[in-house]
């Protein structure tokens, strides 16, 4: 099986994440881990951003988190969390 990818957050992501209880921290760390080793799963929708590049986004119950991979340099950008 192959290594999985990392992840890293952009700030925003980092903010609303710092913010959240522990439990809510362990659950999105966890689905992000889940995401890094699962580089391939598509998200709930998708969308094309300003950049051109196509965004996942993926609902998460309680959270929806905007992101998308580099497989280049095998890791997954996580662009936004947002409690719903």
């Amino acid at each position: 099986m192959p290594a999985s990818y990392d992840y890293s957050l952009d700030r925003e992501a980092v903010s609303v994440l710092m913010q959240r209880p522990a439990s809510d921290q362990r659950f999105l760390l966890d689905a992000f881990d889940s995401l890094a080793r699962h580089p391939f799963a598509v998200g709930d929708y998708a969308f094309v951003g300003a950049n051109g590049r196509e965004n996942q986004v993926l609902d998460l119950g309680g959270f929806v988190v905007t992101f998308w991979v580099d497989h280049a340099v095998r890791s997954v950008r996580i662009l936004a969390v947002e409690g719903v």
